[in-house]
């Protein structure tokens, strides 16, 4: 069985593919709606990710959208992702990018959490050496 792509690997190549179209909106002439509207191409990051494009657009549609849109206290909605009847399918870039900086702040704490851990069991077991040979 093919792995399947965790949602940082997913946010990833998004990121990555897609940084220098967000960076490059021309103010002047325009080449989409909005600046952070970024438009993406579902096919390109499936293959990338290794698994059918039904599934990249399954989970960023019903799983990103619903997990990390949200509305603001005037009730404006912002959405993680759209199809704009001209445009597309497109990211919400910024909020791709604050998600992904999420992930991978949440990545290095658990990775410092094992650390400790494995820390406190090399303690335990020098520990219990000692008290058994000394």
């Amino acid at each position: 069985m093919d792995e399947i792509p965790t949602d940082l690997e997913i946010l990833e190549d998004i990121y990555f593919r897609y940084h220098e179209d967000f960076r490059k909106y021309a103010k002047k002439e325009p080449d989409r709606i909005a600046r952070i509207r970024v438009p993406i191409e579902v096919e390109d990051i499936a293959k990338a990710c290794g698994v059918e494009e039904d599934m990249i657009f399954g989970r960023i549609f019903y799983h990103f959208n619903k997990k990390y849109s949200y509305t603001d206290a005037d009730g404006e909605v912002t959405t993680f992702f759209t199809t704009e009847k001209f445009e597309g399918l497109s990211v919400n870039f910024p909020l791709v990018a604050s998600v992904l900086a999420d992930k991978y702040a949440e990545k290095k704490q658990r990775e410092t959490l094992f650390f400790i851990a494995g820390i406190a069991i090399v303690i335990s077991v020098v520990s219990l050496l000692v008290a058994f040979f000394v």
